[in-house]
């Protein structure tokens, strides 16, 4: 894992290396046949590539965009680069580090499409306009590959094919000689920024929600929430689970608490201690209590109460070590202690 300081050097180097190769590639998702969007499965979709010639200017471009947005992220005061979490503080002083999860359909994006040197080029926006999900902005520079990303739609692109010059014309200014000239209506706009860059096997994520979506996370989020909801079922001391299985397909906010709940093996082997223990809890912050029947089992009524649930299960409310303060807080990763005392 890089330090800010050497992603700093990195994209220095790319700027002062005037021999860097620049590639623009597309990239384009398709549902596999047999799926439906709403399929829970982490690897529904297809991926294809396409990449694009350049002319020098253009070329330029993406190679300053690529390393001032490497500089902005990397020079930012407190900057912090840490492992990637689904629930952190919405800081804006982070790069996140990930490491790419070989089950998800856009794992083989990174691990063989756009590191080929085959890619096939298109003739026309018209071939990536439905599909397209995503550009890659590929450098090759000092030795090293580096890839960017930037989640994308086919809202920035412009097609205009018109059945003959009489019905519909389109005309550019040419600043050159102040000339209008016959326009095909094709265009693309880009801005200059950047969500994730791969190098050296590892994503640094400037933008965690478009990173998320660019990759496929939230199906993976979609998962690994069904799998913890499977884990309250097995311990057998929650009664009205279904509640939050209804929250699960509306609330993406439901489906990374229970991700965030799962990476922290807080649903496994619930005890009755714990359910009394959390409604101590409850009762002393929310001023709130959950109804336990005879049984001993927590009864969730309603989406209050099944969110009250997942937010203590996820230890919400926390307690400083120094200062004995509490914090109420979804982010946090658990650590464990160095020293002897």
């Amino acid at each position: 894992m890089l330090t800010a300081e050497e992603l700093l050097e990195y994209a220095e180097g790319i700027s002062n290396d005037k021999a860097a190769k620049i590639s623009l590639i597309f990239i384009m998702r398709e549902l596999k046949p047999g799926m439906r969007s709403n399929t829970r499965a982490i690897d529904k979709y297809d991926f294809n590539v396409k990449k694009v010639s350049l002319s020098s200017d253009v070329s330029d471009y993406f190679k300053s965009v690529l390393s001032n947005q490497i500089i902005t992220h990397s020079s930012r005061e407190d900057i912090e680069v840490k492992p990637y979490t689904v629930i952190d503080d919405d800081i804006d002083n982070k790069i996140y580090t990930y490491a790419l999860n070989n089950a998800l359909s856009f794992s083989k994006v990174v691990t063989e499409h756009v590191k080929s040197d085959k890619i096939s080029s298109i003739n026309s926006l018209e071939e990536i306009k439905d599909n397209l999900w995503a550009y890659c902005i590929k450098v090759y520079s000092n030795k090293r590959f580096a890839y960017s990303f930037r989640k994308f739609g086919k809202s920035r692109i412009t097609t205009d094919t018109p059945e003959d010059i009489i019905k519909k014309f389109t005309a550019r200014f040419d600043k050159s000689d102040s000339e209008l000239r016959p326009f095909d209506g094709s265009a693309i706009s880009f801005d200059d920024k950047i969500d994730c860059l791969y190098l050296d096997e590892q994503f640094y994520v400037f933008k965690k929600k478009s990173f998320e979506a660019i990759v496929g996370l939230e199906d993976e989020f979609h998962e690994v929430a069904h799998q913890s909801l499977e884990s309250m079922k097995s311990s057998d001391i929650v009664v009205g689970l279904e509640i939050i299985e209804n929250e699960m397909i509306f609330m993406p906010s439901v489906r990374k608490t229970m991700t965030s709940i799962r990476q922290k093996g807080n649903d496994k082997d619930l005890s009755k201690e714990e359910v009394h223990s959390m409604n101590d809890v409850l009762k002393k912050f929310d001023g709130v209590e959950f109804t336990i029947n005879a049984e001993g089992k927590i009864v969730l009524e309603n989406t209050a109460d099944a969110r009250n649930f997942l937010k203590l299960l996820n230890d919400y409310y926390k307690q400083g070590m120094t200062t004995k303060k509490y914090y109420a807080t979804d982010s946090g990763s658990l650590v464990s202690p160095r020293g002897n005392n």
